[in-house]
């Protein structure tokens, strides 16, 4: 039997961004986390910084969820671990910058593994047990890119409105079956992690902003770990986020691509 006294998050893309700044949010607030990444020595590092920061337990799967099965493996391997899973954060993901036609097939291939394929096995497998016992909660991570085109990122943009239809749509399911378990989609604005510099973005115009545009890890960290124990569907940050999408929402598609397509252009001095 899994050891039922300690409250447990799985938390995949644990080691940097948003992911580790919700890492710190859990420890903080008791959880042992069972923390993913791919980078074993980033892996060690984050495990020493939440146990010595917060006393909690953490333990560590070395796995790259952009391959066929991850998410089985992963879900395999925590199974070894005498814990109940009580919340699934889906944190990993990865975009990349540029026109569709010039990207290698590979890299369309890499995101989609990553930010739905592991998401979606994931999220079948742990939410199946939530279910079961009727207790649980999963955090996803959407992004405001996820309500409108992105051209010059098309792909990723793709991707989080998969990840913000699924959510909502098991958020749905969920309250049909009179569930207690809940699904949040947190979708964050430009956000100041290493997510440009891995997207080839840095020389961007979103970037060239940044003081203005971006918040950082920690505040969006801290109203998602709100946001999910209170049970919201979706979750974004930040007044101007909220108000931009929410405008954006009401435009043509057409001219929200090209409104888009500005933050990613190349930045002139």
């Amino acid at each position: 039997m899994a050891n039922e006294s300690k409250k447990t998050v799985l938390l995949t893309g644990a080691t940097s961004g948003i992911g580790k700044a919700l890492a710190h949010e859990f420890g903080k607030n008791g959880y042992d986390i069972i923390a993913v990444a791919r980078n074993e020595k980033e892996l060690e590092n984050i495990t020493s910084e939440i146990q010595n920061q917060h006393g909690v337990e953490v333990f560590t799967i070395v796995k790259d969820l952009a391959h066929d099965g991850a998410g089985q493996e992963v879900f395999n391997e925590a199974q070894k671990v005498d814990r109940t899973v009580n919340i699934l954060v889906n944190d990993a993901g990865v975009g990349q910058r540029g026109n569709f036609v010039d990207i290698p097939f590979e890299k369309d291939q890499e995101i989609i593994h990553l930010n739905i394929l592991a998401l979606t096995q994931l999220t079948k497998l742990y939410m199946k047990e939530m279910v079961q016992r009727n207790e649980g909660k999963i955090l996803q991570l959407g992004s405001v890119a996820g309500f409108q085109p992105g051209p010059l990122v098309a792909v990723y943009h793709a991707t989080k409105a998969y990840v913000v239809s699924f959510s909502e749509a098991l958020a749905t399911e969920l309250e049909d079956m009179g569930s207690d378990v809940s699904i949040t989609c947190l979708c964050p604005g430009p956000t100041d992690t290493n997510f440009f510099s891995r997207a080839d973005m840095e020389n961007t115009e979103v970037v060239a902003h940044k003081d203005k545009l971006m918040q950082t890890p920690e505040e969006v960290a801290k109203g998602a770990y709100k946001a999910l124990m209170n049970g919201e569907r979706i979750y974004i940050p930040g007044a101007p986020n909220k108000v931009m999408t929410f405008i954006r929402r009401a435009i043509p598609k057409s001219l929200q691509s090209k409104m888009q397509k500005q933050f990613y252009e190349t930045h002139e001095e």
